[in-house]
């Protein structure tokens, strides 16, 4: 009987192991689900400039389940996406379907602050995915500042 506290840890093990990517995907669901809706943006800096307020004003971001519209103006992107709220920062991938960067990828990064989301993303095409919360000349990152839109707005 000397064997089954070891089996019972292995069995633990096991067990444990079988559990995390169930988990890790029920913890993207909890981010998606706050990511659905409607938003309008409250900041656009890219490459270091900020955005007229005209054009800022023109910005929608609407999401349901994976797929994402974003209207600037008369341009319309569409989209699937891909998150993982378990890298530090939390990572977004957008699969780009219509519109001007119709068949391009566009990574990110993004953080949720209650009804505010923060994204910053490298430039569609671009493979090195941002590290941290900046827009600069020199990076070329699009910082985008998200807020929902309220059933009564």
């Amino acid at each position: 009987m000397k064997w089954l506290p070891p089996l019972a840890v292995l069995l633990a093990g096991v067990v444990a192991s079988m559990a995390a990517p169930t988990l890790r995907a029920k913890d993207d669901k909890d981010d998606v689900k706050k990511l659905e809706g409607n938003w309008v943006a409250t900041g656009w800096t890219q490459g270091g400039q900020a955005l007229p307020g005209e054009v800022l004003e023109s910005i929608k971001w609407t999401v349901k389940g994976d797929k994402y519209t974003f209207a600037m103006g008369e341009d319309t992107e569409e989209g699937t996406m891909k998150i993982d709220q378990g890298k530090k920062p939390a990572t977004v991938d957008l699969a780009i379907t219509s519109g001007r960067d119709k068949g391009q990828d566009q990574v990110g990064i993004y953080k949720i602050d209650g009804d505010t989301i923060t994204f910053c993303f490298n430039r569609p095409g671009a493979k090195d995915r941002p590290a941290d919360f900046t827009s600069t000349e020199d990076n070329g990152h699009i910082l985008l500042t998200v807020k929902r839109v309220k059933k009564d707005d």
